[in-house]
């Protein structure tokens, strides 16, 4: 079906809007979920159709796995976007975990969707923590928090 859909609308993009939804519309367990998007995103791929799938996780701020289902072998780049507080508000962060081919830019920064579109901001320095979704100031080795 999607390859007779995307030949008749010679589509150049497909998106798959949550991996929960299409692991329910495949009516399967994990193991057949890996196998059939494996599949999908190879044949989508060999036709130079790129392909964006969302992955939502249930936390609000931090990341504890790339994927919720082990997939992140499948992606050929891994962006994540996320919250995390700093000076008592909710902030989004977006940074790259993975990209197959070639450098990337291994900051996080923080974004904004505003009315013109996406705005992503200057390198969050000076903090760890940040992918627990608690910022901290000082380096992992600053001390001086605990005097």
């Amino acid at each position: 079906m999607v390859k007779d859909e995307i030949d008749e609308r010679e589509t150049d993009i497909v998106m798959i809007d949550g991996l929960d939804g299409y692991t329910t519309s495949i009516q399967g367990n994990e193991e057949n979920l890996v196998r059939k998007l494996h599949a999908l995103t190879r044949c989508l791929k060999n036709r130079g159709i790129t392909v964006l799938v969302t992955n939502e996780i249930s936390q609000i701020t931090g990341i504890s796995n790339a994927t919720s289902n082990n997939l992140s072998y499948v992606a050929d780049n891994l962006l994540f976007l996320s919250y995390v507080e700093m000076d008592s508000s909710l902030q989004k962060v977006v940074g790259i975990l993975k990209k197959r081919s070639g450098n990337f830019e291994p900051n996080l920064r923080e974004f904004e969707i505003t009315s013109d579109g996406i705005r992503v901001g200057d390198p969050l320095t000076g903090l760890h923590g940040i992918l627990q979704g608690v910022p901290r100031s000082g380096g992992p080795t600053d001390l001086s928090r605990y005097e």
